[in-house]
C-alpha cells in the first residue's frame, strides 16, 4: 500500500504538467483556426493579401504543425511516464532511471514546442503594419 501511495505522489506533478500542456495546445489550436480563417478569406477573395503574407501564412503553419506535435508528444511522455510510475510500483521494479529518461524527454519535446511557438509568434507579428504608423 505504502508504494501505490508512492506512485499517486509522485504522478501528481506530471499530471498537473499535462493540464498545462493541453492549455498550451488549446492556444496553439486558437492560433493555427485563426491563421487557417484569414488563408481561407485571401483564397475566397474576401481579403487581399499584404505583401509576402502567403509565404508567412506557410511558415507559421509550419511552425504551429511541429509545436502541436511537439506538444502531443510530450504530453504522451508524461501520461507513459505515470503508467511507468505505478507498473513499476504494483510489479516492485526498479524504474527510477526509465521515469527519469521520460521526463527528461516530455522536457525537452515542451522546450521544441515552446521555441517553435515563439518562431510562430515573431512571424506573425513581423506582418504587423506597426511600423508604417506615425
Amino acid at each position: 500500500m505504502a508504494e501505490i501511495e508512492r506512485a499517486i505522489g509522485q504522478s501528481l506533478a506530471p499530471a498537473f504538467l499535462l493540464t498545462g500542456i493541453f492549455s498550451a495546445l488549446n492556444v496553439l489550436a486558437g492560433r493555427l483556426g485563426r491563421l487557417i480563417d484569414r488563408e481561407r478569406a485571401i483564397r475566397n477573395g474576401l481579403s487581399p493579401p499584404l505583401p509576402g503574407e502567403r509565404q508567412r501564412l506557410v511558415r507559421r503553419a509550419w511552425c504551429l504543425h511541429r509545436a502541436i506535435g511537439a506538444c502531443v508528444l510530450a504530453a504522451m511522455l508524461l501520461c507513459s511516464l505515470i503508467v511507468a510510475s505505478f507498473g513499476g510500483a504494483f510489479l516492485e521494479l526498479r524504474v527510477a532511471w526509465v521515469l527519469a529518461a521520460l521526463l527528461i524527454a516530455a522536457m525537452l519535446a515542451l522546450i521544441a514546442a515552446l521555441v517553435l511557438f515563439l518562431a510562430e509568434v515573431r512571424l506573425a507579428s513581423r506582418h504587423l503594419p506597426l511600423a508604417d504608423e506615425p
